[in-house]
């Protein structure tokens, strides 16, 4: 392996390498002198830093962070829930036709459903009882079968007297 890992050593060392470069780091510990002198410095610095006592933090400081974060606060402009229509043109020229369409269609579809007259579904047992009420007074027979039928049939015409 040519390649050294003295880039990864500090995330080897706080264990947040994943399985694959673990086991390349480690391999690479295994045969590389100046790898491995690198890796034993890092550990000993670690040592070193938490036998340090912990740091007195300073008087007021607290009030000071405070003080600044509200400050930030007042100073940064206030976006309310709708402020991402005012930073995209688009969304607002979408949201005035929607609105348009809303404000125009809905009554004009009221209106229109309101003045046309409605359509019935077909009720087809009306449908037969009013052609039988119609042709009651008709015979039963077509008017036209029996010209068909006396026509086909090949009968020797008598003379007419």
């Amino acid at each position: 392996m040519n390649e050294h890992v003295t880039d990864r050593l500090s995330a080897y060392l706080d264990g947040a390498l994943n399985a694959g470069d673990l086991e390349r780091v480690e391999a690479h510990l295994e045969v590389c002198g100046s790898c491995g002198r690198a890796y034993r410095e890092l550990q000993t610095l670690q040592q070193m830093l938490r036998g340090l006592p912990e740091p007195a933090m300073p008087e007021g400081l607290t009030e000071r962070v405070h003080w600044r974060l509200q400050r930030e606060t007042a100073r940064a402009p206030r976006r309310g829930a709708l402020a991402w229509f005012a930073v995209r043109p688009p969304f607002r020229i979408a949201l005035a036709c929607a609105t348009l369409l809303l404000i125009l269609g809905l009554p004009t579809a009221w209106i229109a459903d309101r003045l046309m007259p409605r359509e019935t579904p077909l009720d087809t047992d009306a449908y037969v009882r009013e052609y039988l009420v119609l042709s009651v007074d008709r015979p039963l027979g077509d008017e036209a079968a029996p010209t068909f039928v006396t026509s086909d049939t090949s009968t020797p015409e008598s003379p007419r007297p």
